[in-house]
């Protein structure tokens, strides 16, 4: 009798395969997401960067309880790219927040705000910013001063994200005294309060003046992210008049996302960067008025 000849199943290629077909078909993914889900978080360990990229989001938004460890060990693991780590970061704070309860995972992270490793304590501190997550806080403050940058930066957008009054006075508190990346980091997270929009456009046209000018640039940022207001066209009109090209051409690019209806009290002084010294700022009011 002549022996079968066994073929062996090549089980990563098949759900590699599997989960390219979620990849390219999100409707199908979401017609079958429990199964689908199952395939991608299997296909993970067989992935590569670029795929694993693509899974993350899908998994973060639609698997709940049964995507919260595997993202967290993903994130806290041996994984050297760091945006690997950064998605995983984000998409876990979003499954932890459709989670029924992240108490065991939240736990854990605030666990590893203490980790040795830097990249462990950053991505652990982003995964715990997610609205409402209050009882982080706390662990979140005594990390605003972690001895590495990075830290404090995904320390800094965690708790703007949780979202929370006394949230907000420590971190513009802190923007006084805090060091410069800190400031930096601050004001580039400010905008994320959007129950607070008043105060956030308060702290943001009132330190035009008294923080350092490279960091303008960031608080303009901010500042083109909330509602454009009568506050800011004046802060807009006085800063159009700096000497720093940089500011002028951010506050155009600002302005590009608005409606022109909304800053033509500004026409009189826009028209003048038509001629402006610097070539990045006079396209940038071409494309300006080309919308008009």
């Amino acid at each position: 009798m002549k022996k079968g000849i066994l073929i062996p199943l090549d089980r990563p290629a098949r759900l590699l395969k599997k989960a390219r077909a979620y990849l390219a078909d999100v409707e199908r993914f979401l017609s079958e997401t429990p199964v689908a889900v199952n395939i991608l978080l299997d296909a993970l360990p067989h992935a590569d960067t670029d795929m694993i990229l693509k899974i993350l989001p899908l998994i973060g938004y639609a698997g709940k309880d049964k995507v919260l460890w595997p993202l967290y060990h993903l994130m806290t693991g041996p994984c050297k790219d760091e945006q690997v780590r950064h998605s995983a970061a984000l998409q876990l704070g979003l499954a932890a927040s459709l989670s029924d309860d992240p108490s065991a995972l939240k736990g854990a992270l605030i666990a590893k705000l203490n980790h040795p490793e830097p990249y462990v304590r950053s991505s652990c501190a982003l995964a715990l910013g997610w609205e409402g997550n209050w009882p982080a806080v706390e662990s979140l403050v005594a990390h605003l001063s972690d001895p590495d940058q990075d830290v404090q930066a995904s320390v800094i957008a965690a708790l703007s994200s949780v979202g929370d009054a006394r949230v907000f006075d420590i971190l513009r508190d802190r923007l006084e005294y805090g060091t410069r990346e800190q400031q930096r980091s601050i004001l580039l997270n400010l905008w994320r309060f959007a129950e607070r929009i008043p105060h956030v456009e308060d702290v943001y046209v009132g330190c035009m003046d008294t923080i350092a000018s490279d960091l303008r640039l960031d608080a303009l940022s901010g500042l083109g992210i909330i509602p454009l207001s009568g506050a800011i066209i004046d802060t807009y009109r006085r800063l159009l008049a700096d000497e720093d090209p940089r500011i002028r051409h951010q506050i155009l690019k600002n302005l590009s996302a608005e409606d022109p209806a909304d800053y033509g009290p500004l026409n009189d002084i826009l028209e003048r960067m038509l001629e402006d010294a610097d070539p990045r700022v006079r396209q940038a009011a071409i494309h300006l008025f080309a919308k008009t």
